[in-house]
């Protein structure tokens, strides 16, 4: 699965699951660092296998997320949406 930064995904395995992220950074093929803008911050990110999330919404490359308010903004906009 190729993710890239600034998609929404959920998690599927480890006590986090279906937790959603944003994707911050790609790692290498197999790991992404996730931010949720609340407990998982830009400052803190979690390292994930892409194997372990699953996609929900692909990246608007028009919008910038560049602080933790805006990312956890966009994880509840796609609450609201569901």
């Amino acid at each position: 699965m190729t993710l890239k930064v600034g998609d929404i995904v959920r998690s599927l395995s480890g006590h986090d699951a279906a937790k959603k992220y944003m994707v911050i950074a790609q790692l290498n093929e197999r790991y992404v660092l996730l931010a949720d803008g609340k407990s998982r911050s830009l400052d803190n990110p979690k390292q994930k296998n892409v194997r372990h999330v699953a996609l929900m919404q692909e990246s608007d490359d028009s919008q910038k997320y560049v602080d933790d308010k805006s990312i956890a903004d966009a994880i509840a906009k796609l609450d609201i949406v569901e």
